[in-house]
């Protein structure tokens, strides 16, 4: 293998202008195909699909959850409620009138002529809007003394100031029929807690209103998200100065959430890179004494980077932007090829004894590492088998491409300051396996893990990874003291792709959690049942209205409001419009009807493409009310309950059991391939059990410091298992190298291996500084199975080579003689 790579050295010496050629041809092709590729944002990507959650994850996709940007407008100590109602119209005029691009509407806000219209539609339709309950009442309000005391209450509120406003809803319904439909419409907001006066959503204490922003699709793209969110905090800012002491506002919804994590991710990276690249940049140029170090380094990795993402491209329409986020992480790896190759040049070894040393642990290592990524193939996740392409194929891109390019570009002839000792050297002649006190930490620590190892638990909370900022933390409690923001939100949501027979079937959902509400079995649901019926219902609606209002009612509410009437002034004929309404023949309304009004916000509720319809009903519950909720409706093959937490956390559940086969998965590849190249079992064991103690020492300590796995750490730990494995290999070859030459050439292969620990640290372990939960569970998680890896490496993987080859050699030696 290493004359092989000779040979190819070789032959590009001589004719090193062609191959220039052709390697910048390459990378331009590679970089337009990369420069075309298309991204899939989708997170849900990374959650595995199977055919036991196939049903959930297509009404996922589908079902609209609302997420929306609530603003909540408060009064201060100075202000009234005029000033809290100036704010409010402020802040809507300002979303109507300059943010259109990134809202679909804003609701809170009703005018005028939107409250008429939709009095009018429940006055028009009114035989739809009444319960059982609104006929008992307006059974007590038909007799004679009930009509007088009503009719009385008319007159005074027609000459009232709001006589004008009244006037026309009176005169057509002096019952006040229309206003117990409306009632239907707190089914589908808040609670009873808020009213509606001056065109707002106001609390009962007239101290806060609230707001409601539903963004298009414009701010799921990262950045239009944070230029909306950046304006809406100038907005608010603005607003706060000039109303100062009197009113304030505070913002929460997704979109901030996503926004906050977005800008602290880029902070922390921004940050713990430069410091990164700042200490790699010292480092290199003080162990190499060579500036161009830097580049040479890196080449390697860019390659086989790019290599990774043409040939996806070709594998696939779009790529998970996710796995090569996560992948980019793992690029680490590739980078300890060219630290190999590089250390072995400045110890002036020749280029045909590097080639010797290097060439098989180098591809050894890629290929073990390349096929153990590639066992996330078995994992029905897009992502993370993407992730594997990518990762398998940069780890093999990068290692050949460094065994070619690096040898031709770093001028081993004026390596004039190879010879400089360095703290790494003489880290690197120091023999770790030697140190009494060093072998005693690791066995008392291997000890302690053998009581802890299975202390490690897997956080399944997706919330605990999220960035929150004080104003958003700030906003979420004063939301909650308002609308139980806290309490636990569950989505019936029934599906299908009729419209009928979905609407059936959430008459019976409906009807199921009235039932509830009134046993106190939940605290509260909004339901677009409550306006919105299947047309076998609504039948049934109308056919109630025809029996209820009888010709004896008929006659008797009209004779008892001209008696009242003409005692107070009015005309017989006054009411005729609402002696029509109850002669009236109502027709059964669809969904384009109700889609007609601008104020009810039926896309909430109800989403439908060409291939499935879904209709939402979001229900309040305590936690020791779900499975009460969750038995109730899951027995329709056609309904499901979605427990948005429950499920991130069931489904991330199952993406760490394939995780732990994974593993499993990864080990017999490695051990196959180490057999394979070695044709040797006690040489496989040599390197095998020191991945093993890597992986069983870094559990040990995380249960010991209580460190917890969650959805991003466990995935990094592929990258821990894929440094294991390279140590592993180098260490064994180069104790091979020393034995077999009697060289002492094993703290050449520790000095790489030590750039390597050093370079990942810097690179993956400043992440401790950040900020965001989510990195900084990473780093923490690195450092611990990196310094592991290298610790078993040079300190037990010696004496397993001794205790398995040397003493065999030895036994055998002394036999013969």
């Amino acid at each position: 293998m290493g004359n092989l790579f000779w040979r190819i050295h070789r032959c590009v010496e001589h004719k090193r202008i062609n191959y220039l050629i052709i390697v910048i041809a390459l990378f331009s092709v590679l970089v337009w195909i990369a420069s075309n590729i298309k991204f899939d944002e989708d997170i849900s990507k990374l959650i595995p699909s199977n055919s036991n959650n196939e049903k959930l994850q297509t009404v996922l996709k589908h079902v609209n959850f609302a997420d929306k940007i609530i603003i909540n407008i408060s009064l201060e100590k100075d202000g009234n409620f005029e000033d809290l109602v100036d704010y409010a119209s402020a802040i809507t005029d300002s979303l109507s009138n300059n943010y259109k691009d990134f809202i679909n509407d804003v609701k809170g806000n009703i005018e005028d002529e939107d409250a008429l219209e939709m009095i009018d539609f429940v006055y028009s339709n009114l035989a739809l809007f009444l319960s059982e309950d609104d006929y008992k009442i307006i059974d007590s309000k038909i007799n004679k003394d009930s009509i007088k005391a009503i009719t009385i209450a008319n007159y005074n509120t027609l000459i009232s100031p709001s006589g004008f406003i009244a006037k026309n809803i009176i005169v057509k319904d002096p019952l006040g029929m229309s206003f117990m439909g409306l009632k239907q419409l707190n089914k589908l907001g808040l609670s009873d807690d808020f009213k509606l006066k001056d065109g707002f959503l106001v609390h009962k204490n007239e101290k806060n209103i609230l707001l409601f922003i539903n963004p298009n699709d414009n701010i799921e793209d990262t950045d239009k998200n944070q230029f909306f969110v950046s304006d809406l905090y100038r907005l608010q800012k603005d607003l706060n100065e000039k109303y100062n002491t009197k009113v304030k506002s505070s913002y929460y919804g997704g979109s901030l959430i996503a926004e906050a994590n977005a800008r602290q991710i880029k902070t922390d990276i921004q940050y713990t890179v430069s410091i990164a690249l700042t200490s790699l940049l010292l480092l290199f140029i003080f162990f190499y004494r060579k500036v161009m170090v830097l580049l040479i380094l890196f080449v390697p990795t860019i390659f086989g980077a790019l290599l990774a993402i043409a040939i996806l491209s070709l594998l696939r329409s779009d790529i998970s932007a996710i796995s090569l986020g996560i992948g980019a992480v793992l690029l680490g790896v590739t980078l300890d090829y060219s630290l190999h190759i590089l250390t072995h040049i400045r110890n002036q070894e020749t280029l045909e004894s590097l080639y010797k040393n290097i060439s098989k642990p180098i591809l050894m290592s890629s290929l073990t590492t390349a096929l153990a990524f590639l066992c996330l193939l078995f994992i029905q996740s897009q992502a993370l088998q993407d992730l594997g392409i990518f990762a398998a194929i940069s780890v093999l891109g990068a290692s050949i491409f460094a065994l070619i390019f690096i040898p031709q570009v770093y001028n081993v002839k004026n390596n004039t300051y190879s010879t400089k000792v360095t703290l790494i050297d003489k880290l690197a002649n120091y023999n770790f396996n030697k140190s009494k006190v060093l072998i005693a930490i690791l066995l008392i620590l291997l000890t302690i893990s053998l009581f802890t190892f299975n202390k490690v638990v897997f956080n399944k909370d997706l919330s605990k990874l999220n960035y929150s900022s004080p104003e958003l933390k700030i906003a979420e409690i004063e939301l909650d003291s308002l609308i139980n923001l806290s309490s636990k939100s569950l989505y019936v949501v029934t599906f299908g792709d009729s419209m009928e027979t979905l609407l059936q079937s959430n008459d019976l959902i409906y009807n199921k959690l009235l039932k509830f509400k009134e046993d106190s079995s939940i605290l509260d649901f909004n339901s677009i049942g409550a306006l919105l019926r299947s047309e076998k219902t609504q039948n049934e609606q109308i056919k109630y209205w025809e029996n209820f209002w009888n010709i004896e009612k008929k006659i008797l509410v009209k004779n008892n409001l001209i008696e009242s009437g003409t005692t107070m002034g009015f005309k017989p004929n006054t009411f005729n419009n609402f002696y029509n309404l109850l002669d009236k023949k109502f027709n059964s309304l669809n969904i384009n009807d109700y889609k007609a009004l601008n104020s009810l916000p039926i896309d909430d509720f109800i989403t439908s493409n060409e291939n499935l319809i879904t209709i939402s009903t979001v229900v309040k519950v305590d936690n020791d009310q779900i499975a009460m909720v969750n038995e109730a409706f899951n027995t329709d093959k056609n309904t499901v309950v979605i427990d948005r937490q429950r499920i991130n956390e069931d489904l991330l559940g199952n993406l760490k059991n394939d995780f732990n086969s994974l593993i499993l998965y990864c080990l017999a590849v490695v051990f196959a391939l180490l057999l394979l190249f070695y044709r040797n079992f006690k040489l496989t064991l040599v390197t095998i059990l020191p991945i093993l103690a890597t992986w069983f020492l870094t559990l040990g300590l995380m249960g010991l410091f209580k460190l917890e796995f969650n959805i991003f750490s466990i995935i990094i730990s592929t990258f821990i298992f894929g440094l294991g494995v390279d140590y592993s290999i180098f260490m064994t070859n180069g104790i091979q190298r020393q034995t077999e030459n009697s060289l002492i050439s094993l703290a050449t292969f520790r000095t790489s291996v030590i750039l390597s620990v050093i370079t990942t640290i810097l690179g993956v372990g400043v992440l401790l500084f950040a900020k965001h939960p989510a990195l900084h569970s990473l780093a923490l998680i690195s450092v611990i199975g990196i310094i592991s890896a290298m610790l078993i490496s040079f300190t037990i993987q010696p004496f397993l080579y001794k205790f398995f080859i040397t003493n065999s050699i030895k036994k055998m030696t002394n036999g013969e003689n």
